[in-house]
């Protein structure tokens, strides 16, 4: 029986909440007239007759606005119940239907065709010999060469004298500047290289009232050797009409790229450093193997200059620099021949050089100081020598287990010391070893 009654109260509730709810507008209309019904009593008719003036312009107003769309809500049952997700439920009340999301789409590099390629050089003479030859000609160290560097060395220590007057300035051209070729800006054949202690650099940025001062740069000798470099730069492109062109700071060795004043045929490249050694051992190298075998000097410059006209010494993209080329060059010559005997002794043997070296050259191990052979019979050409030198790299060399050592002259494995080089192909793929120079 309590059952049955407890059914019956909560029917006669639900009945009585539902008659409820349909008299509810009623009881609101009611409710509004009988509020406006005692407003409008105390007024008089010619307020009565504004009111209603006002009222009617007001709805005429109305009716010109545009109407807008309404806005389509989601169900918030469902979206409390996990019906939708909530990209649903924000398109859904923006009035957008949800859109299907997409993967970010990787882009691959493209490279296009130069619109200006570079064309091949051509020659008077016929056959690979000859066409070596003649190469060799145009890029051998000429005087018009040497005094195109003396000029720019005292370009740049005019420039330089009343920022840095302790500096000492030196230039170096590895083959004949003035010959213009392809990749001749990116990869300069002059080097100008400043020569000053770091307390004279601490004193000219001082006087020169370097941004946040010198306290910062005592303690970091890299930052100093850039802050010198930056301000060299600024005075050689403000004061002697030099051109910047690159920078290349994150390298081991940091440097500028500035293009010479006064060029009239064309572009005259540099590399601008400070405290550099790299320079004055590549000039001493070429110098030194040029007095001991002319043919390995030729050998040197005919190397560095196909890396560059192949696109493949440009040390911003990653690729070997043109010391490091002058390097594989030497140690071929060294090691590089099939009978064992070569053209160029070890590092030991190299009187001006060996003394640049410092301890590491004056180390003499076993079998370090074999002389070089004299090749008396059918000496080969440099054309047959760069034949070989191409064919030793890329079929004799092991990357993974040599090291290329112009300090041994001779091939062995590398030391645990040098640091390990790998290549990442870009297309993917298992990796290559690279050389460890």
């Amino acid at each position: 029986m309590s059952s049955t009654w407890n059914t019956t109260v909560k029917n006669l509730t639900c009945l009585d909440k539902e008659a409820l709810t349909q008299q509810a507008p009623m009881l609101t209309m009611a409710l509004c007239a009988a509020a406006v019904l005692f407003a409008t009593v105390p007024l008089q008719i010619p307020e009565l007759t504004i009111a209603l003036f006002g009222a009617m312009v007001y709805a005429w107003l109305h009716m010109f606005e545009p109407k807008k769309q309404g806005k389509t809500m989601a169900d918030p049952l469902k979206a409390e119940r996990g019906y939708l997700k909530s990209k649903d439920i924000e398109a859904s009340m923006s009035g957008h239907a949800a859109r299907p999301s997409k993967k970010k789409e990787v882009k691959q590099e493209c490279r296009k065709p130069s619109s200006v390629p570079i064309s091949a050089p051509t020659f008077q003479g016929v056959g690979w010999e000859a066409e070596v030859g003649e190469l060799l000609s145009q890029i051998m160290p000429t005087a018009e060469g040497n005094q195109m560097v003396k000029d720019l060395v005292s370009s740049v220590k005019r420039a330089i004298w009343p920022f840095l007057p302790e500096a000492e300035v030196a230039g170096f051209a590895i083959g004949n500047p003035a010959r213009r070729c392809a990749y001749g800006v990116a990869v300069p054949e002059i080097d100008i290289v400043l020569t000053v202690s770091p307390e004279v650099i601490l004193r000219g940025l001082e006087r020169k009232g370097t941004p946040g001062g010198c306290s910062v740069l005592r303690r970091d000798p890299r930052k100093l050797h850039k802050a010198a470099i930056r301000a060299c730069t600024d005075q050689l492109v403000s004061k002697a009409g030099f051109k910047f062109r690159r920078s290349a700071f994150k390298s081991e060795d940091p440097k500028v790229t500035l293009l010479a004043p006064g060029a009239s045929e064309g572009a005259v490249s540099l590399d601008f450093s400070v405290n550099s050694a790299m320079p004055l051992h590549s000039a001493a190298l070429l110098t030194e193997c040029g007095r001991l075998e002319p043919r390995a000097k030729e050998l040197i410059l005919l190397v560095r200059r196909w890396a560059r006209d192949r696109g493949i010494s440009h040390v911003a993209k990653g690729h070997l620099p043109p010391y490091a080329w002058s390097l594989l060059a030497i140690y071929f010559l060294q090691a590089g021949s099939e009978d064992g005997s070569g053209l160029l002794p070890p590092l030991a043997g190299f009187e001006r050089s060996a003394a640049l070296a410092g301890k590491a050259g004056s180390r003499t191990e076993s079998g370090s100081e074999r002389s070089p052979s004299k090749d008396t019979e059918g000496q080969k050409s440099t054309a047959a020598l760069f034949q070989e030198f191409l064919r030793f790299y890329a079929k004799d060399f092991n990357y993974r287990n040599e090291a290329v050592s112009v300090r041994l002259g001779r091939r062995a494995p590398p030391a645990i010391a040098l640091p390990l080089n790998v290549i990442v192909p870009e297309a993917g793929g298992g990796t290559e070893g690279a050389p460890s120079i």
